[in-house]
């Protein structure tokens, strides 16, 4: 078995969305061929804000 860094470690998000939101988005990234998951759904996006954010741009 190999030992992990704990400092490696992705994160687990906890957040709160409205439950009408939440079936659409999971039902849209079923059908979706490019997006395998809610996680990389939101990875995809915060990589995108930060970029921005880096940038000096305004985010959408």
């Amino acid at each position: 078995m190999i030992k992990e860094n704990k400092a490696n470690r992705t994160r687990q998000v906890q957040f709160r969305m409205d439950p009408e939101i939440f079936n659409k988005l999971k039902a849209t990234i079923v059908y979706d061929k490019d997006m395998h998951s809610m996680a990389d759904l939101f990875n995809e996006a915060a990589e995108k804000y930060l970029k921005e954010k880096e940038a000096g741009g305004k985010t959408q």
